[in-house]
Formats: structure tokens, sequence, C-alpha cells
């Protein structure tokens, strides 16, 4: 409604002949719905409707531009199905101002507003221990709005006497499932998180509580793992003793034949369209390097691909020549010397990837996949994670859902969060997932984000 309030107003000032937004929605509706489709587009690739929070202003501002930004810009270009490219460029100027505040206006109303308990799910945490405490910390501290309504959480139930009125996260540790009726009658529950661990069963007593709760006071119940999945988009994993474990059961599902055979097509019809793309640039980076970044073009190494098994990676160099000759397999950091100033932009722009759709025409990689590794860094990181090989369940991607989430990593943590990130992926990959895979990539390339 506010897109084509900002386009009938951008009308009547440039357009003599319109008069209102009825008579022009009437004569012209593909002007509004076209309008509409691409600020959904680039709402997705700049990640607009992840940061709607009050606290975040700047952040919604910022994003906002973006969006209004690329959205005039592809908007006025579209022939026929547009209005008329003004002829001087005070409309456009005017256009893309009017939108910017319009939106950044509306989406700071529209977080304030989702900071009013009216719109929050009040849930209690049956379950003390490790997940119900990481569950926690991310409902209360992660300012993301998990779907549509943000999550008052009241406290814990636990069985556990011992934890019984001691403070997790800032929350009070009630009484034995025998209470859960009476606190969702007395705190008018929306949902009850189920944090009991996977080694152990719900007893019956606890089973019967939930049961009384969903049919005497209509309190839906919510498994942990499924909500932290679907709050954070990454696998809940638990550390003990220096090491990594998958808290709950990691169902993996085949592809579909359809998915399959529609996945390949796509990934070839992508990695021809990529190889041209690096043909024509090649000569330009090839100059750029004559000054900038002096040696081969190209360079090549071994990573871990599709059932663990090994293959050559291609790719535009953009570190010194030899730069591991000292030092041998070691993660690249943040500000690395070792890049020069021409692969520095290289890497921002994401231009030293192309030469990975040929590995994608090679059946090595997929444009969307967890990110390929270097054999060297996978057994080390087996030692702390045993389940890291999963991701080896799909082909490696040129980009995924990983790296569009999540900072590059050098470190066993940060591979660790890639990790819980690329088993998301894995578990729930789709057509719809890839989509919105590859709109974020746009938005990080756009914003030179590549490291």
């Amino acid at each position: 409604m506010l897109l084509g309030f900002s386009l009938t107003i951008y009308l009547i000032f440039f357009e003599p002949t319109v008069n209102s937004f009825s008579d022009t929605a009437k004569a012209n509706p593909y002007w509004f719905l076209v309008l509409i489709l691409i600020w959904i587009i680039y709402s997705y690739i700049f990640n607009l409707y992840s940061v709607v929070n009050a606290s975040k202003t700047d952040e919604i501002i910022k994003r906002t531009i973006y969006v209004a930004f690329f959205t005039s810009i592809t908007y006025l270009f579209i022939p026929f199905l547009s209005p008329v490219f003004p002829s001087h460029r005070l409309p456009f100027y005017f256009f893309l101002l009017q939108i910017t505040l319009t939106m950044s206006i509306w989406h700071f109303i529209f977080a304030t507003l989702f900071k009013n308990p009216i719109l929050e799910k009040r849930a209690i945490i049956v379950g003390a221990g490790w997940s119900g405490r990481e569950i926690a910390k991310v409902l209360l501290q992660n300012e993301k709005i998990y779907r549509e309504q943000a999550y008052k959480i009241f406290g814990f139930i636990d069985d556990n006497p011992q934890k019984t009125g001691k403070d997790y996260e800032g929350l009070r540790v009630f009484k034995n499932s025998d209470e859960l009726p009476k606190y969702s009658r007395r705190l008018k529950l929306d949902e009850i998180i189920i944090a009991v661990p996977y080694d152990k069963s719900i007893s019956g007593k606890l089973y019967n509580a939930l049961l009384l709760c969903e049919q005497e006071y209509n309190v839906a119940t919510k498994p942990v793992n499924e909500l932290f999945e679907e709050a954070t988009g990454m696998v809940m994993v638990k550390q003990k003793n220096n090491e990594y474990y998958l808290n709950y059961p990691y169902p993996t599902k085949r592809s579909t034949d359809v998915y399959t055979l529609v996945n390949r097509l796509v990934n070839v019809v992508i990695g021809l369209v990529g190889v041209f793309v690096l043909l024509l640039v090649v000569p330009f980076i090839w100059l750029g390097n004559l000054f900038f970044n002096r040696g081969p073009l190209f360079y090549s190494q071994t990573r871990v691909g599709l059932k663990s098994r090994d293959f050559t990676i291609y790719k535009l160099r953009t570190m010194v020549p030899n730069a591991e000759k000292n030092t041998g397999a070691v993660w690249a950091q943040k500000n690395d010397a070792r890049i020069t100033t021409m692969g520095k932009w290289l890497r921002k722009s994401r231009l030293d990837e192309l030469p990975q759709f040929w590995n994608i025409l090679a059946g090595e990689m997929n444009l969307i996949g967890p990110r390929p590794e270097r054999p060297e860094f996978v057994e080390k990181l087996l030692v702390t994670i045993p389940f890291y090989n999963t991701r080896h369940l799909v082909k490696p991607g040129i980009t995924g859902w990983a790296q569009v989430n999540y900072k590059y990593g050098n470190e066993d943590l940060d591979s660790l969060r890639k990790l819980q990130y690329d088993l998301y992926y894995i578990k729930y990959r789709s057509v719809l997932l890839d989509i919105i895979t590859v709109l974020r990539t746009f938005g990080v390339v756009a914003k030179f984000k590549g490291m």
C-alpha cells in the first residue's frame, strides 16, 4: 500500500494526466504489481526484514536505503511495465527519497509495535538443562523477530529438585511438571517449549501435564530443536569437554529425482553463464594484475567435496605467489598481509570465485552448498567436531546458507557456527531455500562484504 502511495504521489507530481490512486491502479495495475515484486526481491537480497527491531534503527534505515535505491533504479529502467522514464533527474531523486523516507518510517513503527506485549507469545520452557538455557539465550538476547511474533519467556519447569528456585539466563526455575497446568492458567501461556534431552524420555507425569495444558487451556507445545532452527537458521549443537555433539537426532533426507535433475540442469546453465562472464572480465583482471598483483592469474588448490572426495578448485589468485611456502596450510585472516591490493578488491567483489563455475560444469560443485574446505582443515576439525563430514553429503557451493548468514571463519568456533548453518541447509534443502540464498548472495556482493 505504501509503495503504491509513493508511486501515485510521484505520478501526480510528474505525470499531469494522473489524478488519483484508484484511477491509475485500474488503468495500469501492472505498474504497482511490478514495483511491489521488485521491492520484495531486493528485500530478500538485502535481508531487510530480519532487522525490523526498534533497537536497530540505524540498520533498518541503512538496509531500507539499499532496497529503495536499487528498487527505484530497476523499476524506472524497466520498459513498458513501468511509467515513462522521466526526462530529467529531479523526478528520479524525488521517487528515491520518497520511497526511502516512507518505508523507513513504516519499518520503524512496525518494529516498535512488535515490542508491544500484546503481540508476544507467552511461553515457559520445560527443562532447565543445556538445551533449555540455550533456547532461552536465543529468544531473550537475539533481537531478531521469530516469525511474526516475539517471545516472552516466564521461566523454566524442571523435575530436578536441585534446580528449583535457581536462576538461569535471568529466568527462575519453577517447580516440577505437576505445576504446568497451574502456570498455563495463571500466566495465560500460548506455548510450552519442550527442552527435555533426547536421551531422556518424557515421563508419564510430564506427558499427562502437557496433554492437560493442551486440552484445557489450548497451550501448544514446541520441541526446542525445531524452535532453535526456525529462530536461528542453524542446527543445535552442544559443546562438552572441548568436543561438539548433535544434541538432537539429525534426520537426513534424500533429494527427490525431480529436484536433483532440475538442480543439475540449473547449475549447468549457471556454469555456462559464469564461464562466459569470466572470459569477459579476465582481460581486465589480467591488466590489473600487471600493476597491483604481479604473478600467476589463476591458482588451484585441493578441496574436499561430495562424499569426502578430494577435487581441485580453481580461483583467481588474491595472495602473493607462494603465500604458504614457509607456513604450510593456515587459515586466511582478516586484513591478511598476504592478500594483495588487487586481491582485496577481487575478494570483496567475489570475482575471485568466477573460475569455480568451471568446477560447476565439471560436476564437482554447485552454485549453492557448503563452502569446500581444505583436507588439512577437515582432518583437524573432525577431531573436535566428529559429525563434520555430514556437510559432505551434498556438493560444495560457490555460495551457501552459511556464507550469507555468517562471516568468513578462520577458527574452530567460526567453523562450528558455519557448520550449524550448513547442516540446516542440508536438512531443509529446497528450491525455495536455494532462491533465498541466491538473493541474499546478491546483497553480499552489492555491499562488497566478501573477505
